[in-house]
């Protein structure tokens, strides 16, 4: 095997229970909270039931269970239904480093095969470490976009990481998994860009089962080639530089940015600063006339949420990666929430109105501070009055972190019309404690509702 999957594997195959902080195990934990909140509140989206419709007409020996709604299925569609569950409303983490990604996009996949084996949380809990950094650390040190490859091959890799080491392989066996992964996964980086479809929570997830099935395969003896990073025929020779040694130097699972609102996480600052604007306009007299709204951001914002076809905006997917719908709908409603990406709201007239007199523009000095900072500016005129509104870090981001409260609140706002409020309780404290579980089977099955 060549360095990159060497160094992988290795990680993957040594990590253990002792090896990780108590700051590492806590954020582990509240992005599962996170991961299982988002998955709620995407339970009747409708690309979410059809693949419920393909799980369930699937069957797996052993079977692994979609959550909430019991299926019984193979480990393959479970980890794809519940992945797309935890992506589909575009809420749960991100890193952003030197490449995007949503590490948390791993622990869908790496929890079917412990379901199917019936591990313990705690050993679950190793799997879903080994996954997520796994992810994080490629994003560090590897370039897809410039080749128009999509960030979820390191979702892929970082499966195919969990499902390895929740399955015991040994080290040789964990390389043919990564090389099986590396070889055949790279995805194209048109599923979320321009006008988007399903397919952009679905490439994650598909990423994902698709990690796993490597790792299931690499079980049996499957033998993948040695050199998938590396080679001149492998991945080093698609990208524009070969991907570097990931370091795993130290932990990221409490350093990936969590979001406040259902969109994009480079359309949160200028959601933040919309809302504080709005605050500021509600004082105007009814009727007042909203002339222009200048937003202003770091670029990679403008370059990902606010490029021609973010103003055509008539579907979901669309909405929550458009920074002028986001800002028009935060400065009409009050709020971001998933009832602000319905049919009928993404089309209100006065919402597509509004949008169209949004303008984006980059900041150089904000582009500087990015990742560390989100900052937005909005200035609007309204009646030949200017009203500006500047948000210097969104709330979320890794250096502007959200208290546990919040998590459990964002969890809580998700839940509360699947769930009654004392079985959210009951919920919260299980996964705040999943390295208690006796089983992560019988655990996904107390999900049912």
């Amino acid at each position: 095997m060549d360095a990159v999957t060497e160094a992988i594997a290795t990680y993957a195959v040594g990590l253990t229970y002792a090896d990780i902080p108590p700051d590492a195990l806590h954020g582990m934990k509240a992005r599962l909270v996170d991961s299982v909140g988002c998955a709620l509140g995407a339970l009747d989206a409708e690309p979410v039931a059809i693949a419920r419709k393909l799980a369930g007409a699937t069957q797996g020996s052993p079977p692994a269970q979609v959550w909430f709604s019991g299926e019984r299925t193979s480990v393959e569609m479970a980890a794809f239904a519940n992945a797309l569950m935890v992506r589909y409303l575009d809420f749960n983490d991100t890193y952003l480093v030197r490449e995007g990604g949503h590490p948390s996009d791993t622990i869908a996949p790496t929890l079917a095969v412990a379901d199917a084996l019936g591990l313990s949380g705690r050993d679950a809990l190793v799997a879903m470490v080994a996954a997520f950094e796994t992810a994080a650390s490629l994003s560090e040190v590897e370039r897809l976009s410039p080749a128009n490859l999509d960030h979820s091959l390191h979702v892929a890799v970082g499966a195919a990481v969990g499902a390895s080491r929740a399955m015991g392989l040994d080290h040789q066996r964990t390389g043919h998994a990564i090389a099986m992964t590396v070889t055949s996964n790279p995805s194209l980086k048109i599923a979320r860009d321009g006008q988007l479809s399903m397919w952009k929570a679905g490439s994650a997830a598909n990423a994902g089962k698709n990690g796993v099935f490597c790792a299931r395969l690499a079980s049996l003896g499957m033998t993948g080639p040695d050199g998938a990073y590396l080679a001149p025929s492998g991945l080093a020779g698609v990208i524009p530089e070969p991907t570097a040694i990931p370091a795993y130097e130290s932990f990221h699972t409490h350093r990936s940015s969590l979001k406040m609102f259902p969109a994009q996480y480079n359309a949160q600052a200028p959601i933040w600063a919309a809302l504080e604007l709005r605050r500021q306009l509600a004082e105007l007299a009814p009727g007042a006339m909203t002339e222009s709204i200048v937003v202003t951001t770091y670029g990679r914002a403008v370059g990902s949420a606010a490029d021609p076809a973010k103003w055509q905006v008539h579907d979901r997917e669309t909405a929550d990666h458009s920074i002028p719908y986001l800002v028009a709908v935060a400065l009409t409603d009050g709020e971001v929430t998933p009832a602000q990406f319905t049919p009928e709201r993404i089309a209100d007239p006065t919402v597509q109105a509004l949008l169209a007199r949004v303008e984006v523009r980059e900041d150089p000095q904000m582009s500087a501070a990015f990742p560390g900072a989100q900052a937005a500016r909005i200035v609007a005129l309204v009646d030949g009055e200017s009203y500006t509104a500047y948000v210097p870090n969104s709330r979320g981001n890794a250096q502007n972190p959200l208290s546990d409260d919040e998590i459990e609140g964002k969890f809580r706002s998700l839940a509360h019309s699947v769930l009654a409020d004392d079985r959210v309780d009951g919920v919260l404290a299980r996964l705040w404690a999943f390295d208690e579980e006796p089983t992560v089977s019988a655990w996904a099955k107390s999900l049912d509702v």
